[in-house]
């Protein structure tokens, strides 16, 4: 086993920093430490704890075994925290409860991605005032694409765990279709069909025609007493 060398590992880290374009005090700010710290941790002389080495890696857009010097493949870690949308925002459809009404109605919401070196972060955001209900990750592969998040607020009363599932067998330039789980204000379970663009269209009478079930997914609620969303079938 090689021996683990200290001063490479702070010159990497003050490569990557360099190459990022971030001064030792911007690094310092995001740790809550002073400038003084960095430096040594650059010098070799300390090493940074397991929690600040998660902060830096995040903050530089590398992987934490690019500072150990570790070249390890790493493309099915890339593939899996992708953002296969390439761009920051989809918008996304569905049969909604709005709070300032207090009706279901076809409404309009925002997932904010943005991409970092080994993860794509989603944020769930109101489309008329910008409001944050969650944020989470994306996991993805050719076919399928799942935005897991849970309530913004950590202060907030309401627990919640979302998941928006996002069919792009077809591409991603059109309509995808995809599906809604949560739960509403008294913690029971939601489940909805959806539809996710990449660009800001109407939300038509036919697109919410389709997000209705359909007469196999009744059938196979009748027959089995659980409810499958056919996303897959377009």
């Amino acid at each position: 086993m090689a021996e683990f060398d200290s001063k490479e590992f702070g010159e990497r880290l003050k490569n990557y920093r360099i190459k990022k374009g971030l001064s030792q005090e911007n690094i310092a700010a995001s740790l809550n430490k002073n400038k003084a710290t960095i430096s040594r941790y650059e010098s070799g002389e300390i090493l940074p704890d397991v929690r600040d080495v998660s902060i830096i890696c995040e903050e530089l857009g590398i992987y934490e075994a690019d500072l150990y010097g570790n070249n390890t493949n790493r493309t099915t870690q890339h593939n899996k925290s992708k953002n296969p949308f390439h761009t920051d925002k989809l918008y996304v459809y569905f049969n909604a409860y709005n709070f300032r009404t207090k009706k279901f109605a076809p409404d309009k919401y925002i997932l904010e991605l943005d991409q970092k070196q080994n993860i794509c972060k989603a944020k769930f955001v109101d489309y008329h005032d910008k409001r944050i209900y969650s944020e989470g990750y994306l996991i993805c592969n050719d076919e399928i694409v799942f935005a897991v998040m849970e309530n913004y607020l950590p202060t907030s009363t309401r627990v919640d765990v979302a998941v928006l599932e996002i069919n792009i067998c077809n591409g991603t330039e059109g309509l995808m279709l995809g599906g809604y789980f949560g739960t509403n204000a008294k913690c029971e379970p939601s489940l909805r069909k959806c539809y996710f663009s990449k660009k800001n269209v109407d939300f038509t009478k036919d697109m919410l025609e389709q997000l209705k079930l359909n007469a196999n997914e009744q059938e196979t609620l009748m027959k089995q007493n659980a409810l499958y969303l056919d996303i897959f079938n377009v």
